[in-house]
């Protein structure tokens, strides 16, 4: 029977070496370090997750096998009931039994038994833990030896060492070859593909949940399509059927079975305390955290308030909004729908509740990507807002800047430019000069104006506007860190490229430091930096950057985002200026079709790209003629 881990009794050690510090022969491997992060947001964020964030251990660049046998060993006696071990890096093979060793970042290839972690060492701290799971995860070269043995035969295939029971082994490739670390994206191939098995599902599988045997099949049938070496798997008992894709197990409180009995008196306001608390969380930033903690408080106030009650009804839009600024915003649209369905029919369409949740709908209808019905929604519903609550009350205010925003998105940047305008004097009197949502308001004016086509009046606004934030907010604030990118990025709109890129390249480390290197204003900032590094002449550093940039996006913002296929746009921009006409070609025959679906065939950005199209090919059929008309070998003759 398939099963999740019991996360309160499972424990996982994820161990990446990317950084190789004493031998020239153990390149680094910097993707090493997105496997470790991310296998374990997925094993401990909300859905997929099953494990437990504090029972998670990540190794990163042992550097002797103590480093790594001291947590390693730790972990494996604390599991009862799954002991998880993942290692990404490079495998080394010992010189007289050819057994397996795991790379560390003082490593050295002519002597590993001195310097590198023995895979001994796995099985001894498998044989150590009580758990009655043993998963062990290798993505190394030669990691089929865990499985297969050595080449010769003669000594005993190290997976017979390994048949402890209930262990299940997964490796990324066989005894005699190499893993693929390929440079520039943000995995390792088969780590990768493991990643997005357990992220987003497999395709048509017999059953919603992701078991490891399940992973295996779906691994061996796409990396080899893929040109990837072929993973090898052996598991005893059971094993094979936990499942890694289970959200974490929810607090017992507010159980069904707490149902049963009879509730303390002081559980309402117990369950109120808990959702403020939740509420609180992710205004600080943990958003992950707000949702568990009202997804847990939710069934509990169902119960001792009602389904129909107001607390219930807000704490299920809260809810909603905290899974969209988690990310999950078509989750986010689905709730607020239909907690706003029950607020019409419980408490009437013109309660401030009711309102502030259509509120809620039409952002989460705009985030999802359809602008017009949301510039639709934010015009009724300010208009209701102003009716109910009065012109100066400030969820008023909001629902006027969302009308601006969806207009701007929806296609009008210089009327969204111009509501802003006339909403800032108001935000001011209302709310005061140095308010957030004054300050934001004067954000979203620059950028509109900037978008509208006017990039001198955004710089200006900008450049008045920065300073506040950082006295105000502090340099740290998000808003500051955003409002720096936008001066930057409107600096080379106007013409000040050398400006633009500099500025870029001090935000993106402060982007990364406080938002997070996954954060979409990181990214875009990535991707900014990179083509105005290659507006100033440095069209290789361009390319490489974008290179490294875009299968992080494709990771983290999906490939079909507006910020991945402009950046794969610039990378083929950028692919011809260095010289390489053909691989650009193909990329720009690869991504219009992209940008004219996502975008939009008459967005800039398609008509623009479509035009260096042309420019590109018309210069690569000059500079190809030869090939193009003969083939790529040289039959001789006449051109």
């Amino acid at each position: 029977m398939t099963r999740p881990p019991d996360p309160d009794h499972s424990r996982a050690v994820l161990v990446g070496t990317a950084e190789y510090t004493e031998d020239a022969a153990l390149p680094g491997v910097p993707a090493v370090r997105n496997n470790v992060r991310d296998l374990h947001r997925l094993l401990t964020e909300g859905r997929p997750g099953a494990f437990a964030a504090e029972k998670v251990r990540t190794v990163l660049d042992p550097a002797t096998p103590r480093d790594l046998g001291l947590p390693l060993l730790e972990a494996a006696r604390q599991a009862e009931d799954v002991f998880l071990v993942y290692y990404s890096g490079h495998g080394l093979i010992g010189h007289e039994r050819r057994e397996l060793y795991l790379g560390l970042s003082k490593s050295v290839v002519d002597a590993p038994s001195f310097t590198a972690f023995p895979f001994q060492g796995i099985r001894e701290a498998f044989l150590s833990s009580p758990a009655r799971n043993k998963v062990l995860i290798l993505d190394c070269c030669f990691s089929g030896r865990a499985i297969s043995g050595n080449l010769s035969g003669v000594h005993e295939p190290l997976i017979d060492q390994m048949e402890i029971a209930g262990t299940y082994t997964l490796t990324s490739a066989a005894a005699n070859e190499p893993a693929r670390f390929q440079e520039g994206e943000r995995h390792t191939a088969f780590t990768g593909e493991l990643l997005l098995a357990l992220r987003d599902g497999i395709p048509h599988p017999s059953s919603v949940e992701v078991t490891l045997g399940a992973l295996f099949r779906h691994l061996k049938r796409v990396l080899p399509t893929r040109g990837m070496p072929e993973p090898q798997h052996c598991g005893t008992d059971t094993a094979e059927l936990l499942i890694l894709t289970r959200p974490r197990r929810r607090s017992q409180r507010g159980s069904s079975a707490d149902a049963e009995g009879n509730r303390p008196s002081g559980i309402r306001e117990e369950l109120l305390a808990r959702r403020d608390l939740g509420h609180r969380r992710g205004e600080e930033g943990h958003t992950g955290e707000a949702v568990q903690m009202l997804t847990e408080v939710l069934p509990g106030l169902t119960l001792t308030l009602g389904a129909d009650a107001p607390a219930t009804l807000v704490t299920r839009v809260n809810l909603a909004y905290w899974t969209g600024r988690h990310g999950g915003t078509e989750e986010a649209l689905r709730l607020t729908t239909t907690a706003v369905e029950q607020m019409t029919r419980v408490l009437g369409p013109d309660h401030r509740f009711t309102v502030v949740g259509r509120s809620q709908l039409a952002q989460w209808t705009g985030e999802s990507g359809r602008f017009a019905e949301a510039r639709q929604l934010s015009t009724t519903v300010v208009s209701d807002l102003r009716r109910i609550l009065g012109p100066d009350d400030r969820e008023t205010l909001v629902g006027r800047a969302q009308l601006a925003r969806w207009t701007g998105e929806a296609g009008d940047p210089a009327a969204a430019a111009h509501q802003t305008g006339e909403l800032i004097p108001d935000l001011a009197r209302v709310l005061g000069r140095e308010d957030r949502e004054t300050l934001t308001g004067r954000l979203n004016q620059a950028q509109w104006t900037g978008r509208a086509g006017v990039p001198r009046r955004a710089v200006q606004l900008l450049t008045g506007l920065v300073p506040d934030l950082s006295w105000v907010l502090g340099p740290d604030d998000p808003h500051t860190l955003v409002g720096r990118s936008r001066l930057a990025q409107w600096s080379g709109a106007a013409g000040r490229r050398r400006r633009a890129r500099h500025m870029f390249a001090a935000a993106v480390p402060d982007l990364g430091r406080v938002l997070g290197p996954d954060d979409r204003e990181t990214l875009l900032a990535r991707s900014q930096l990179a083509h105005w590094t290659g507006e100033t002449g440095e069209p290789t550093e361009a390319v490489r950057l974008l290179r490294l940039l875009v299968s992080d996006l494709a990771w983290v913002l999906g490939p079909d985002d507006r910020i991945t296929v402009v950046s794969r746009a610039r990378l083929a921009h950028w692919t011809a200026v260095q010289g390489d006409v053909s691989d650009a070609v193909q990329q720009f025959y690869a991504v219009i079709p992209d940008l004219s679906r996502i975008l939009g065939a008459e967005a800039s950005e398609t008509v623009e790209n479509r035009a260096l199209l042309a420019l590109w090919r018309k210069k690569a059929d000059r500079r190809l003629k030869r090939q193009l008309f003969y083939g790529a070998r040289d039959h001789g003759g006449r051109p």
